[in-house]
């Protein structure tokens, strides 16, 4: 505010401000006089960024409330996108893993041709896995789960799964 200049206020019976230059007038306060407009600029900044700080910590607490609200959403999309092309498994939530080093999946047929940031999506009731590539929208491979020794599916340990159950 380099326009606050000090002022002795003697106002002049001959002065008529017209009402559209309201914002034009100064503002005298302990002998300093300050511009209206330069006031309200700075009262409109302080609110908009009062507001925009209440809006994002409101939206970063709701994303707080349920972590699992994203993966859930990420999970329903991949699906529904998938669910165009091919039958998908009903009756149950797909667990949602993506892929982070296609180095350590090298040697297993299913994920000979994964890339980084591939996503698997694994039904474990249904028995059947799609390897999906959000990149390009394509399917990369489909299989059957195969059984362990216990009769439980076997999960790669070389994925990190999104959740343990998206339908949680």
């Amino acid at each position: 505010m380099l326009d606050v200049k000090k002022v002795k206020y003697h106002p002049s019976p001959n002065l008529r401000v017209a009402a559209t230059r309201w914002f034009e007038r100064r503002l005298i306060y302990k002998g300093k006089s300050y511009p209206v407009k330069n006031l309200l600029l700075i009262a409109a900044a302080l609110l908009l960024i009062i507001f925009l700080a209440v809006y994002f910590l409101l939206a970063y607490g709701k994303n707080q409330s349920d972590p699992n609200l994203a993966i859930q959403k990420e999970t329903k999309e991949l699906t529904d996108h998938i669910g165009r092309f091919m039958e998908l498994p009903t009756g149950e939530q797909p667990t949602l893993a993506t892929v982070t080093d296609q180095d350590k999946l090298k040697g297993q047929d299913f994920f000979a041709h994964a890339q980084n940031g591939d996503k698997l999506l694994v039904w474990p009731v249904a028995r059947k896995a799609i390897l999906f590539r959000p990149s390009t929208g394509k399917i990369i491979e489909v299989s059957n789960l195969v059984s362990g020794a216990a009769g439980q599916s076997q999960p790669s340990t070389d994925m990190v799964p999104s959740t343990e159950n998206s339908s949680q």
